[in-house]
This record gives C-alpha cells, structure tokens and sequence, in this order.
C-alpha cells in the first residue's frame, strides 16, 4: 500500500473489485490522474477472512492443501500470481511457489510485468549469465521502467537464472500507455503499438468498476476537454473511452506475450508475475486470455490488508494465499493524506484526505510538489518511497509550488501509540 493515502483500495460494496490496489501495473508506469495512486485507503476493511501462512478456496472460503493446489497447477498451461508491489512477504510467497511449480514442471518459463517488452534482450543476457546484478537492474532501466526497490524483486531473478529458466518481459513502455489514453488506441500509429494487436473488448463488470474510479477519484479531469470538466463522465464519455483503452492495453499486452510462448510449446507452463489488479476476479488479464482461446488458467492471490471479506467469491481467484505480514510490511507506514496527480514531470495534489497530516500542515489542493526531504520530485513513487522511509514522530520538510510562489512546509507525524 502506498503511504500517502495514495495507494488504493475500493473493496468497499459499491465497487467490490478489491484488485484496484495495483490497478494495471505499477507506480513506475503512472501518469496524469492513473487511478491506482488515486484512492483513499482509510484501514477500515474487514480481511480477518483470511489467516496467515492458509491457502483458501474463495468460492467457500475453506482452507485447501496447498501441496495438492500446486500439484494441479503446475499441470495448468498458465499460472498467474497476484501481488501487491515491494511488500516483502509476498515476493518471497512468489519466490516458494516458483520454486515448487518448477519442481513440478521444470518446463517453465516466467513472465514479468516489471518490464517492457523492449529490454527482453537484457533479460536474455542476465539469465546466460553476462551481467551482475548492477548491470542488469542498469541496463533493464529498472528504475524507471518499476522503480520500486529491486531488494524484493532479486531473488527471483536469481531463482532464473540459478536454473536457467527462461524470463520475458510483458510489459510495454508507460509512454505507450500514455499515449493511448490522450490520443485513443485507433490513432496509434501500427509502429508504435510495440508489437501490441488489438485488445479484446472489457467486459460490463471490468468498465463499472473503471467508470466508478474515474467518477469518483477525479480522473478524468486534468485530460479532459473543457466541455468535460463540468459534467459528471459515463461509460460513452471520451475521456472515459480513452482511459478505458489504456487499462485495456496493459492487460493486452501482458496475455497476448503469455499466449505467446504458451503456443510456441504446447508443453511450457507459463507463470506470470504481476500486480493483483490484473489478475482479480478474472478481468485484466484473464480475459484478455480467455478472448484468445486459453483457459487452461490457473489464478493464485497473495492477501493484503487492502482487500476486503465481502468482496470475495468464486470469481475472486483459484487460490487466497495469506500472507504473515512481519517485519517491515507489517508495520504502519505514514500516510501523507493526499490523492495525487502526475503529469509531464509534475506530481500535485488533486485532493487533500478531512483532518490528514498534509491537511494540518498547510497543504492545498492543487500545490506541486518541488522537493521533498531536500530530493527532486518528479513522479510519484518518488514522494510516495520518501513518505514512507519517514518514521512516525518526525518531520518531513517539502518545497511546494503554488501559484506563482513556492512554499516551504513541514509535515509532522505523529509517534505510533503503543
């Protein structure tokens, strides 16, 4: 969960698709308004559904045997595991389950959405054993293709390539997604579709969801034309259309790169690595899948305190996997208190949460952010990994812009009661 009350979660019973909590990729791909770091978290779920260390059958929320689940999903042709980003726990859930699926199957090839699909050539050369760590995470343009820490994320990189299994990037670059949502996949010139075919149309329940994020949390205001602004979007609004294609493309591109290995070996089983909001209840992904022919999917989600009990059925996912939550994706980050907006280079407020940390230091919708703990800001997940290395009793100093004037602010956070 992002620390600034700008990381989502909507499992809440008007919207119940739990999966926005990394809705289509990650904070590395965000852009103007990209609804996943604009929804307001305020911790009160119900998830005590779900134990530590017990898989579960959502369609009767019983506990299952993990051992037989993976058993019969290694005999899937694709297997998709959800995650949040950077928690720890789960990537380390991710790291066991590879590690079983390739005792089973050892036929195996593992597919990343940390990357676009331009850097597959760095991913050869770092499972042939050609690049170190530096190298790779340089080469790959970690940081600005994901830019969460790469500490989480190493260890299955080196499970690859320790056994020489092959990695793909499914990915496309965040200046495609981008585009899409300004100009409309149609006006996407064919060499600039980075090899992506036309995604198969979203289902009625994935474009209520969408819709209801784009209403709610603002999103389609700073693209939308001046006759937009001022009337609340719907599901034939422009804006909306164009925003909906560039959720829709993420999807596309991750399943069409799936199907496509998958149909080069009849034998390969598949496992894609990604964020939840594109594997939960059998939208993203899954569908885009399912509209290319394959089925044969198997769907496990690592749990978070973003989800919610009454959000889960049988659409959910196959298999619930709760996770420990120790150590630091256990603790209570700092929470800012702000939605926040990107846009060519600039990240500003377009909401401030009723009594937060940012309200009560002074900050104003509309402020940009210039400088936060004397660092450069110039995309979220910037400010949003300073907030949250801030520890709890201190004080964050940032430089803002607003208007003409720039302000220096202090953010204080409250010491954790014990």
């Amino acid at each position: 969960m992002h620390g600034l009350w700008a990381g989502p979660s909507l499992w809440t019973s008007i919207t119940r698709a739990a999966f926005i909590t990394m809705l289509i990729g990650a904070a590395a791909y965000t852009h103007a308004a990209d609804p996943h770091q604009a929804i307001d978290h305020s911790g009160n779920t119900d998830n005590s559904c779900v134990a530590p260390n017990n898989w579960y059958d959502p369609s009767e929320m019983r506990v299952i045997d993990s051992n037989k689940f993976l058993r019969n999903a290694a005999k899937s042709r694709v297997v998709l595991l959800g995650e949040h980003h950077a928690q720890g726990d789960h990537q380390r859930w991710e790291l066991h389950t590879l590690v079983a699926l390739h005792a089973l199957n050892p036929n195996m090839a593992i597919g990343f959405e940390m990357f676009p699909r331009k850097v597959q050539p760095v991913l050869d050369r770092w499972i042939a054993g050609e690049l170190s760590e530096a190298e790779f995470l340089e080469q790959s343009d970690w940081q600005k293709y994901w830019n969460f820490d790469a500490k989480y994320y190493m260890p299955l990189f080196h499970f690859a390539r320790m056994n020489r299994i092959p990695i793909h990037a499914l990915n496309v670059s965040r200046e495609l997604v981008k585009m899409v949502r300004k100009e409309g996949w149609q006006n996407i010139a064919e060499k600039d579709r980075e090899g992506v075919t036309d995604p198969a149309p979203p289902g009625e329940g994935y474009k209520k969801l969408l819709i209801s994020i784009y209403q709610q949390h603002g999103a389609h205001k700073p693209a939308a034309k001046k006759d937009e602004k001022d009337k609340k979007p719907d599901l034939e609004s422009p804006g909306f259309k164009r925003f909906l294609q560039g959720q829709t493309l993420w999807d596309a591109a991750m399943a069409q790169m799936v199907h496509h290995e998958t149909q080069k070996d009849p034998s390969l089983l598949f496992v894609g690595v990604m964020g939840s909001g594109h594997v939960v209840n059998g939208y993203g992904i899954p569908g885009q899948l399912k509209s290319l022919g394959q089925k044969d999917v198997t769907t496990m989600i690592a749990w978070h305190d973003d989800f919610s009990c009454e959000g889960v059925d049988e659409t959910f996912a196959d298999a619930i996997v709760g996770m420990t939550m120790k150590g630091e994706a256990a603790q209570q980050k700092p929470k800012l208190g702000v939605y926040l907006e990107e846009d060519d280079g600039k990240v500003s407020i377009a909401k401030l949460v009723e009594g937060s940390v940012a309200e009560k230091s002074g900050l104003q919708k509309g402020d940009i952010f210039v400088m936060a703990a004397g660092k450069k800001i110039t995309r979220m997940i910037q400010l949003i990994n300073i907030v949250q290395r801030t520890h709890h009793g201190t004080w964050l100093p940032l430089l803002i812009k607003r208007g003409d004037e720039e302000l220096e602010i202090v953010a204080k956070f409250k010491a954790l009661e014990d």
